[in-house]
């Protein structure tokens, strides 16, 4: 069922990918723990929950950019940034995201159904503001901020500098996109606590956060191309969101 093939694991580009990582979400959460400080700043921030997701990702995003234009010498096609001349699986991405979402779903809340405790509602108001900002986020943006970093540049730099695969039932994974998706997985741990998850949902959170991880750095492995998985990611997150706000 899973089998690993002639690994070769390097651990200098790996603690690179983390540095890179680190700078691009180190530095968005700095700059809201210093905006937190600010009076009036927090309860802004907890009752329109989606203006501190844009200002870190928006930031880390900047970053990103910056540090793929340093890598790359301004060859961002070579990064994932191009649309022509291959198959995107665009139609893949969609069904992945939407059979992950519920999956998603499904674990985040089925613990506090079975303990008995269950939510009355998002935890922020439902004005008019928040949901357009909260969705324009989830179904727009949350992909195109995060993806370039994650698969565009620590993906793309693993793949170069490892060797070896997995295979997983059918599908072989590169060794670089594997470990792609577990830091992708490690990394939702700051944000899940940051944001006002629960710890009794943690666990499932970045049980799901890797295995989406997997997904999204699968359909970037094979098409070198950044839309299917920014596509699958908006997905992803706007159907949790939105599915989330029924239950």
């Amino acid at each position: 069922m899973i089998r690993a093939r002639d690994i070769e694991v390097k651990w200098h580009p790996i603690g690179k990918a983390c540095m890179w990582i680190f700078l691009a979400y180190g530095a968005a959460f700095l700059l809201l723990a210093l905006l937190n400080g600010i009076p009036g700043f927090k309860p802004v921030a907890q009752n329109s929950p989606w203006l501190p997701k844009y200002i870190g990702d928006s930031v880390a995003f900047a970053i990103s950019m910056v540090l793929i234009w340093r890598v790359s010498q301004g060859r961002f096609r070579e990064f994932g940034f191009v649309l022509k001349g291959r198959e995107l699986k665009l139609r893949l991405s969609v069904v992945l995201g939407v059979v992950l979402a519920l999956i998603g779903i499904l674990l985040d809340y089925l613990p506090k159904v079975t303990a008995g405790n269950p939510e009355t509602g998002p935890g922020y108001p439902l004005t008019v503001a928040n949901v357009l900002g909260m969705m324009s986020f989830q179904w727009i943006f949350v992909g195109i901020f995060e993806e370039p970093l994650v698969r565009g540049l620590v993906q793309t730099h693993l793949v170069s500098k490892l060797k070896g695969s997995v295979t997983i039932f059918k599908w072989d994974f590169h060794i670089g996109t594997v470990i792609t998706a577990i830091l992708f997985g490690v990394g939702h741990f700051g944000p899940h606590i940051f944001f006002g998850g629960s710890w009794l949902s943690l666990v499932p959170h970045l049980v799901i956060a890797t295995l989406t991880g997997l997904c999204l750095g699968y359909i970037y492995q094979e098409t070198g191309s950044l839309a299917g998985p920014v596509l699958m990611h908006n997905v992803y997150d706007g159907l949790v969101t939105t599915l989330g706000w029924f239950y």
